[in-house]
């Protein structure tokens, strides 16, 4: 499929775009702010849609609506869903060496993501030191989060990682309006879909969760859950 096509925010839209790129960049000087807000790039997405790819030279991204998955696929063809990003959230904090991605960025949701080439960002830490400073904050965080991560890919099986997973995102499992669904629990939590599809029935048959139609789930004891997450040192 090929990637949504990229415009110029405008009108109300572009009030909001300033006012998330002011909380996500609060070092950078107010111009900076505005001409981030001026420049970028908006692609609006239906859930699956591409924003990236792996392999392709890594933008600044602002999260603007909606949200969005990090998916790496390795050597051998696995698929490992690495993140999730939401309204606010900005990343690809590497664009500024002109790496390229290690990751797609799938829409998970209908959603609006705003970009910019790392040149533009590279030109603009150049003159602004406090744009300079989120950037390497921002940085620091992914290499911690990240790090932690992969901790738990290595270290923690597949019940450890599934509990992590449910917990971590509850909101979006669990919400009025579910973002998330069995299907995505494989990627999230780097095993088969059989070995996830066990634990799930292991937490049902124990009174945590609900297996609802053919892909929903229902927490059915949110201490429960807490109690598993903490006695496997799940959260994170």
């Amino acid at each position: 499929m090929p990637p949504p096509l990229a415009r110029s925010s405008s009108g109300p839209e572009s009030a909001d775009l300033s006012d998330l790129i002011a909380k996500a960049v609060p070092r950078a000087h107010s111009e900076t702010h505005r001409i981030l807000a001026r420049t970028a790039r908006i692609r609006s997405a239906l859930p699956n849609d591409v924003i990236y790819s792996q392999g392709e030279p890594i933008p600044l991204t602002l999260a603007m609506r909606g949200y969005g998955s990090f998916r790496r696929t390795t050597s051998e063809g696995r698929q490992l869903v690495l993140g999730l990003a939401t309204r606010g959230d900005l990343f690809g904090f590497s664009a500024i060496s002109s790496r390229n991605s290690p990751v797609d960025l799938l829409a998970v949701t209908e959603g609006e993501f705003a970009l910019w080439s790392g040149q533009e960002v590279r030109a603009l830490a150049a003159d602004d030191p406090g744009l300079a400073f989120d950037i390497i904050d921002g940085l620091t965080r992914f290499i911690v989060d990240i790090t932690y991560r992969f901790d738990g890919f290595i270290h923690q099986d597949a019940r450890q990682r599934v509990l992590r997973v449910l917990a971590r995102h509850a909101d979006l499992f669990f919400g009025p309006s579910a973002i998330l669904s069995r299907s995505h629990l494989p990627s999230l939590v780097g095993t088969s879909r059989e070995m996830t599809g066990r634990v799930i029935r292991d937490l049902e048959r124990e009174g945590v969760v609900a297996r609802v139609g053919r892909s929903e789930l229902r927490l059915l004891s949110p201490a429960r859950l807490s109690a598993a997450t903490d006695s496997h040192g799940a959260s994170d």
